[in-house]
């Protein structure tokens, strides 16, 4: 099969990129401009492994021309001569499109407008240019588990819940939806649960944004990059909506998820974030009730919670030693980054944080 994959070096998109590579795919990232610098180790190490299945085409997701042309260019790879005909796809073992770009919070917070024209726009253009195709593509879009909303008194979260947004990035994942499923091209939309992922550190202010008494359905970045993977091919996942979490393995509540980080970053648990720093609703997290049925068609589920701890505790083993000792600056460093705390001069920064 042959994929394009919008946004493909973030966090999920470098994820669904290696799953659809180990899985003998032909792979070509559509990515912003500004990602070329920060992408450059990735795109070395993608090219030397798989450099006659793999290509990089910059451009803005809301062009649709710029689209098309990557559509074009990544759908029709030259065969490298010294590659066997058999080893390699061939045009016509299907199309997909893994739509992935945008922009979130607190961004869209910030800057509201840029949901509308990012997220809606770039969709609306990739829907242009998939329909310039010769053959029709799948297009598997990354909603969101915000569609439904403020859940903290009511956790438990099905796909046939009625949808919530209560921010900017909610409704442009709504709109998305639909525009995607109006669009008259085969589709699979994956709402995306809590990701977690062991580069991603947890000191700045949206930290505070989740209630402490939220539960969370965690899916590791990695398994998030394998649903996506197989929903481009599996028969049976074509015109649905999936809820995606890790599952029983991987619910907890948010002050739960908190005192095992604080205590790999050597700062015991999370006692000294009292619970007025944080905001009291219009988070948007809970368990799935239905994320099995995701696990049953596209068979993705390969890390569990522990397994994420464990992989920050490996990253933090030389940070946590002087976090430990400097423990009685740090802390109050990481209460200063709440927007809810009663305002006062931020503490200084530690110089190893």
């Amino acid at each position: 099969m042959q994929v394009l994959v919008t946004g493909g070096f973030g966090n999920v998109g470098i994820s669904t990129v290696n799953a659809l590579l180990s899985a003998g795919h032909r792979v070509c990232i559509f990515e912003h401009p500004s990602a070329k610098k920060r992408s450059s180790k990735r795109l070395r190490m993608l090219q030397a492994q798989y450099a006659s299945r793999f290509m990089v085409f910059y451009g803005d997701i809301t062009d649709a021309q710029a689209l098309a042309s990557a559509l074009a260019e990544g759908f029709c790879f030259d065969r490298p001569a010294s590659s066997p005909e058999s080893e390699l796809p061939q045009a016509g073992d299907g199309f997909a499109v893994v739509h992935l770009a945008g922009v979130i919070p607190p961004l869209t917070d910030r800057i509201p407008d840029l949901a509308e024209r990012i997220n809606v726009g770039g969709t609306r253009a990739l829907i242009s240019a998939c329909r310039t195709l010769p053959e029709s593509a799948r297009i598997v879009f990354a909603s969101s588990i915000a569609l439904y909303g403020d859940r903290l008194t009511s956790p438990w979260i099905s796909v046939s819940d009625p949808l919530q947004p209560n921010d900017p990035y909610s409704l442009s994942k709504q709109t998305c939806e639909a525009l995607i499923m109006e669009s008259g091209l085969e589709w699979t939309i994956l709402r995306l649960s809590y990701v977690v992922s062991s580069d991603w550190l947890p000191f700045d202010r949206m930290m505070f944004e989740v209630p402490p008494q939220t539960r969370l359905e965690v899916v590791h970045t990695e398994d998030a990059g394998r649903a996506f993977a197989s929903a481009c091919s599996e028969a049976s996942a074509a015109g649905r909506i999936f809820n995606i979490g890790g599952g029983p393995a991987c619910r907890t509540t948010y002050r739960a998820y908190l005192d095992r980080l604080m205590r790999c970053f050597g700062l015991g648990n999370s006692s000294f974030l009292p619970d007025e720093l944080f905001a009291k609703g219009r988070f948007h997290c809970g368990w799935f009730a239905d994320s099995d049925e995701a696990e049953k068609v596209l068979r993705f589920r390969s890390k569990t919670l522990e397994d994420y701890y464990s992989e920050v505790q490996w990253r933090t083993r030389f940070l946590r030693p002087a976090l430990s000792l400097a423990g009685w600056t740090a802390r109050p460093w990481i209460r200063s980054l709440s927007p809810y705390r009663a305002k006062k001069s931020p503490a200084r920064s530690p110089q190893f944080v």
